[in-house]
């Protein structure tokens, strides 16, 4: 009867041990947790303009040198009116992980001596001239990331209006602005947006 007891006890203390082995990996299953950290890349947005960052640097008047290639009555190097010329803008966007916009303004600067210094055109990549409808209209263009692009010359088209139908300095302004101690000055303005919606 002894042997019988111990055997039960036994038998019981077994089962026992099975059924808390049991009930502690089916409440296991619904408490395993785990948890760890995980690494995020912001995106990259460093554009260079005529090797200038925007990021540090937001005067880049320096860097815009404009050229007046001449024509059979007017030296190279010489703003007179009718002078036409240009002015590069070297956009270098390898650096960026987004979508963008670009958008450039150009006009006569308050302070410059020649308030009838106009942008009439511009060309991308050294492609074809495109001329505006009106004197100084923005150029703007988005750049996708899909597209692949790494770089965008934007060739600005740039005049002294002397047309009298649409100039604001008349003859005699114009020969006061040589002997100007001012400059003929060109205000510059390149401004970027990035594009986080899908465009339709």
């Amino acid at each position: 009867m002894k042997n019988h007891k111990k055997f039960l006890l036994l038998l019981i203390g077994i089962c026992i041990c099975v059924l808390l082995f049991f009930i502690v990996q089916i409440y296991a299953k619904y408490i395993t947790s785990t948890e760890g950290n995980t690494s995020l890349t912001i995106a990259n947005w460093n554009i260079l303009v005529n090797n200038m960052s925007i990021m540090t640097d937001s005067d880049i008047s320096n860097s815009i040198v404009p050229v007046f290639p001449g024509t059979d009555h007017i030296a190279s190097g010489i703003i007179a009116p009718t002078a036409e010329g240009y002015f590069d803008l070297n956009l270098d966007f390898s650096n960026v992980d987004v979508s963008f916009q670009y958008d450039i303004s150009v006009s006569a600067d308050e302070n410059s001596c020649v308030q009838d210094l106009v942008a009439i055109g511009y060309a991308l990549d050294d492609g074809e001239k495109i001329i505006f409808e009106n004197y100084n209209t923005p150029i703007s263009e988005i750049i996708e990331l899909s597209s692949e692009l790494d770089t965008r010359k934007v060739r600005v088209y740039i005049k002294w209006n002397d047309d009298e139908s649409s100039q604001t300095m008349a003859n005699d302004a114009d020969t006061l602005s040589t002997s100007s101690e001012s400059q003929p000055l060109l205000h510059v303005n390149v401004s970027f947006t990035q594009i986080t919606e899908t465009l339709s």
